[in-house]
């Protein structure tokens, strides 16, 4: 069972939270009631929030993903966020495997966004030309010998045109 505790505000999608949409129908009089499933927010600064109180002045909000055994813990639907203190092994593991997603864009940018685009271009390039040195295409050679005796029969043929389309040589006399 996977738990956290909660350092910051977040918006989490907790079963059960939904807001609902009503209006009634000019013509039949009748109610529509529509629910859509929301996020809640959820403040640690705020005691109403708190699902573990400690005290007039202490308490947190611990969230748990899935399933948990202790009743007043609040589960949540998706992924965990950075703002979430791993309270398991398990929140622990899961928490790990999502750091590389939680890079912020600002931060990971050394000068403008258009020189990262271009060092992350860069190094793309270089990975794609490594790969294309390393490889070796089959049938390569047996394609570049078919090519060049292409290219010989190609040239015999343009001689054979050229000495047959060539005109008998005129007397320099022009006719108008």
């Amino acid at each position: 069972m996977a738990r956290w505790r909660l350092a910051a505000p977040h918006y989490l999608n907790v079963e059960g939270t939904k807001w609902e949409y009503s209006e009634v129908d000019r013509t039949t009089g009748k109610q529509k009631r529509t629910q859509f499933p929301v996020p809640t927010l959820l403040d640690p600064d705020q005691p109403t929030d708190w699902s573990h109180v400690y005290g007039k002045d202490a308490g947190e909000i611990i969230v748990a993903q899935g399933r948990t055994d202790d009743p007043k813990d609040i589960i949540f639907v998706g992924d965990p966020t950075p703002d979430m203190v791993p309270m398991d092994d398990e929140a622990k593991a899961i928490s790990a495997a999502m750091a590389p997603r939680w890079k912020h864009p600002i931060e990971t940018l050394s000068g403008t966004y258009a020189d990262a685009m271009m060092k992350d271009l860069s190094q793309q390039m270089d990975e794609v030309r490594s790969q294309g040195a390393s490889a070796k295409v089959e049938g390569m050679t047996e394609l570049l010998t078919a090519m060049a005796a292409m290219m010989k029969q190609n040239q015999e043929m343009m001689a054979i045109l050229a000495k047959s389309s060539v005109p008998a040589a005129t007397t320099g006399v022009r006719k108008a």
